[in-house]
């Protein structure tokens, strides 16, 4: 009798093993998971409300009340000798007018009118187109206006230019060193220049004794 040969079990467990492999292929719970669906998108942000607009700067006080002229704003003149008593009182009314200090204007710099008083005295000498009196830059009417003497030559320009051309300061720094009306003052006329408005000049006759 010849022994039956054994056949190893390695064998006969592989066809059993390439089953299971094909029933889990087919089975759907072996599927590998699907991939986790992506995240939301962020919601963007709101744009942040644009700011309020800033209200405007407010506009400067109002022009202050002036008494008439005797030109309109922009001309200087000058008044002449030989015009009616009128308009040579509108002329005085208004240049003192010039000169009167309002509540809301600068103090005086004492500072500034020492510095600038010996300047003008030299810028005048310059420009002179006469003989110039001594002492010719002196402040008046409480330190609010400089006069500046000369022997000839005073027109609408000349204050303004002997304090910008002249004596290095202008007529800006003049108010706000509390400064009102800079003004020439020759053999025949005298012009008064504001500080406070460079375009209001005023000459007049005012032959000096």
């Amino acid at each position: 009798m010849q022994p039956v040969s054994v056949r190893p079990r390695a064998r006969c467990a592989a066809p059993l093993l390439l089953a299971l492999a094909v029933l889990a292929c087919d089975d759907p719970r072996a599927q590998a998971p699907a991939a986790p669906a992506s995240s939301a998108a962020p919601t963007p942000s709101a744009a942040p409300a644009p700011s309020a607009a800033a209200p405007p700067a407010a506009t400067g006080a109002a022009k202050r009340p002036m008494p008439p002229r005797p030109f309109p704003l922009g001309s200087s003149g000058p008044v002449q000798p030989s015009a009616p008593p009128e308009q040579q009182m509108m002329a005085i009314q208004y240049t003192l007018a010039m000169v009167s200090p309002q509540p809301t204007d600068p103090l005086v710099d004492k500072g500034y009118l020492e510095a600038i008083l010996p300047k003008l005295a030299a810028a005048a000498r310059t420009a002179d187109k006469g003989k110039t009196p001594p002492d010719p830059a002196k402040p008046a009417k409480g330190n609010r206006k400089i006069e500046v003497d000369m022997g000839r030559g005073c027109t609408e320009r000349t204050p303004a230019n002997l304090l910008a051309q002249r004596a290095g300061s202008s007529l800006k720094e003049a108010f706000d060193a509390g400064i009102l009306v800079i003004s020439c003052h020759d053999d025949k006329w005298e012009c008064h220049q504001s500080t406070r408005d460079p375009g209001d000049v005023l000459c007049h006759a005012a032959p000096r004794r």
